[in-house]
């Protein structure tokens, strides 16, 4: 039951701070500023527009379960172990 507390405070700090991130203020931009601005990361911009974003995001998540997966599964079986050695 502890790995679960520690995975719920884990998923609050993650939740938090992509929280914070979208709530940074952006520095004001002059038209100059505007002219000279790099272009954005062409990468996610023909990811987002093949649909491949979507194939990224897929993958990332299955990884996550699946390592949240073996977390839980790896706290059940050290649970087991300590519950026999207290016998």
């Amino acid at each position: 039951m502890k790995l679960f507390r520690i995975l719920a405070v884990w998923c609050f700090i993650l939740g938090a701070t992509a929280g914070l991130q979208q709530a940074q203020a952006q520095p004001a931009q002059t038209e100059s500023a505007v002219a000279t601005a790099q272009p954005e990361v062409e990468m996610a911009d023909t990811l987002r527009q093949d649909g491949k974003i979507y194939v990224v995001v897929i993958v990332l998540l299955t990884v996550m379960a699946g390592l949240i997966l073996y977390l839980v599964t790896l706290d059940r079986k050290v649970g087991k172990l300590e519950k026999q050695m207290r016998e």
